[in-house]
């Protein structure tokens, strides 16, 4: 009897209703620190960008290129190309966090791959 119970539990949480399914709404979480980097002159997020860097530990004399490269979850990720260094991915998260992983590391922490901007975007 308890097994008949059980079955009919998962029957019924498996059905829903005959409806057709609820599409999957994308939530757009407002990312405060993404959007006065945007603000900011190319120069300007380049030196922002490079202090990230420089903060979490990194190499960065120089930044030649940098730039906003897409969403992933809920963070917003940015590429940055290093005079002195491989480049770099930088995540942006809406509590103000900053990560900083190589792009050469991308692959290996499930990140998705860097795709770097063209030389000469910015002088800092």
């Amino acid at each position: 009897m308890r097994r008949f119970v059980v079955l009919a539990l998962i029957g019924l949480a498996a059905c829903d209703g005959g409806g057709a399914p609820t599409p999957v709404q994308k939530i757009e979480v407002a990312n405060p620190m993404h959007q006065q980097l945007l603000a900011l002159s190319p120069a300007n997020q380049g030196l922002g960008l490079r202090r990230a860097i420089m903060d979490s530990r990194y190499r960065c004399k120089r930044v030649e290129a940098h730039g906003f490269q897409q969403d992933h979850n809920a963070l917003k990720m940015w590429v940055v190309r290093c005079s002195d260094a491989s480049p770099y991915a930088v995540f942006l998260a809406p509590s103000g966090d900053v990560q900083v992983r190589r792009c050469n590391d991308a692959a290996s922490l499930g990140l998705p791959a860097c795709r770097l901007p063209a030389v000469a975007t910015s002088d800092s």
